[in-house]
């Protein structure tokens, strides 16, 4: 099948190459002020947000939270404390989000609140309403479901933090990723062969720090692509009663880091004794046991290399629609843009 979504997930590598350029031409001016990070969106830029916002905080050592869009204008003195001062980062692949711009108007005129949005539409309100933008214009998409804007947006902000905090190491890095996500894309459709073997109804994904939003973002496109019974978990929290659900139909996709290996070695042991089957993705030059093993081949750090991740698990969702006979392009009661009535 021709789709939409195939296609941008294949592009996305080249798309960050563009992502890179943006980034590193952009004026980022280095604030002397005590600011904390907020970090913000709804759906698929709720979980980029919870991403970046570990990144944020420990490459730059800046305190740094990620919170739904609505809870900013809904439970706006639980996100915000009136003696400190905020710089609000937005993110919303269309830039017209109801409760992101609703939670941007909320802010508006605070004096001790910042933002600055994350977008693939510089014309849109939401790049209009905040004090500086990151415009992705190059990313256009055409499917319902978000897959390189996630890749870009994320990317975006790590090449953001990395020069926010003047971190050449942390850059030099990041310069490698364009390159490398493409090879990765291109060798992500062994998930294909993976998807077609398994008898699975239902999956566990798990991913630990930056992963974590990763690990919900893998979980939310086999939703919204396949209406697969799915959920994700922080490695260890998995243990802690969710792992009673595990039996002979239950599929785990654990994204594993260098700082997690050990304790991922044992975690894998428990899910295949309770009779799970397990894929694992990462940077793999530990011994880690699993019914299928991925490496990336990255050599990067854990931190740096997160966005070569994602095209794994989109096409494990691209996959598993197509063995069900569902279009990857036309998900169950979804639209590209969620737009709702706000008071």
């Amino acid at each position: 099948m021709d789709t939409y979504t195939l296609k941008e997930i294949m592009s996305q590598g080249n798309a960050s190459e563009k992502t890179y350029q943006i980034v590193s031409n952009m004026n980022i001016p280095n604030e002397n002020v005590e600011v904390n990070y907020v970090f913000t969106g709804c759906g698929t830029s709720y979980y980029i947000a919870i991403s970046a916002a570990r990144y944020f905080q420990e490459i730059t050592g800046i305190q740094a939270n990620a919170v739904p869009a609505s809870e900013i204008f809904l439970h706006e003195k639980q996100v915000f404390t009136p003696h400190k001062r905020y710089r609000v980062v937005s993110i919303s692949r269309s830039g017209t989000t109801s409760e992101i711009i609703t939670a941007l108007k909320a802010i508006k005129d605070r004096e001790n609140i910042s933002t600055l949005a994350v977008t693939c539409n510089s014309d849109a309100e939401m790049a209009q309403l905040a004090d500086d933008q990151i415009s992705l214009d190059h990313i256009s998409e055409k499917s319902v479901v978000m897959t390189q804007s996630f890749t870009n947006m994320l990317y975006a902000i790590q090449l953001y933090a990395a020069r926010f905090a003047e971190n050449n190491a942390a850059l030099k890095e990041l310069k490698q990723v364009p390159e490398l996500l493409n090879e990765n894309v291109s060798h992500a459709h062994v998930m294909k062969d993976i998807v077609q073997g398994a008898k699975a109804e239902r999956f566990i994904f798990l991913g630990a720090g930056i992963y974590n939003g990763l690990a919900k973002e893998g979980t939310l496109k086999l939703k919204e692509m396949t209406q697969t019974e799915c959920e994700s978990y922080s490695n260890l929290e998995f243990r802690h009663g969710p792992i009673s659900i595990v039996d002979e139909e239950t599929v785990v996709v654990l994204f594993s880091t260098t700082k997690m290996s050990e304790i991922d070695h044992t975690l894998l042991h428990d899910i295949k004794n309770n009779g799970g089957k397990t894929i694992v993705i990462g940077d793999l030059g530990t011994n880690l046991t699993a019914d299928h093993v991925i490496n990336i081949g990255s050599n990067l750090s854990d931190e740096a290399r997160a966005t070569l991740y994602i095209p794994y698990f989109q096409l494990l969702a691209y996959y598993q629609s197509i063995k069900l006979g569902l279009n990857p392009d036309q998900p169950r009661n979804l639209n590209q843009v969620v737009k709702i009535s706000l008071p």
